[in-house]
């Protein structure tokens, strides 16, 4: 009898250490709400998030609407503010999921510590539609995270 509870004792102890890893292990995922602009438009009137690179964010609104692939979808992650280096960051890792569009933050040296523009471009028409998806601040990356 002893042995059966002892076998329970560390079950139930298992159970509840994988349950508290599950838990918390699960970080506040960041939602981008996109909305049709233009190319040249600001991202003005949006929040800055904060993320880190390699984290998930998930992109909703007018561009991700019924859009059943990301092979239409890309993302650009471009320099806000006046900067003389002007470059674009291409998102390459995201996926439809049940929210909207998951999109990787690139875990690039350029990109730590600094401010982006979000743009979602919808192709597939004869012309593409843009999307303004709000400006994300990319920190620096965790230094213990694989991938």
């Amino acid at each position: 009898m002893l042995k059966f509870a002892l076998a329970g004792t560390f079950v139930v102890a298992l159970a509840g250490g994988a349950c508290a890893a599950e838990t918390g292990a699960a970080q506040p995922q960041t939602v981008l709400n996109s909305e049709i602009a233009d190319l040249n438009g600001p991202s003005t009137g949006h929040r800055v998030a904060d993320v880190k690179p390699g984290e998930e964010v998930t992109i909703t609104g007018d561009c991700i609407a019924n859009v059943k692939s990301a092979d239409r979808l890309r993302v650009m992650l471009t320099p806000s503010g006046d900067d003389a280096n002007r470059y674009h960051v291409l998102a390459t890792e995201q996926a439809i999921g049940s929210a909207g569009l998951n999109v990787r933050v690139p875990n690039l040296p350029e990109t730590t510590n600094r401010d982006f523009n979000v743009r979602v471009f919808r192709l597939g028409e004869e012309t593409p539609t843009i999307c303004n998806a709000g400006i994300i601040h990319v920190g620096t990356p965790d230094k213990h995270r694989l991938g």
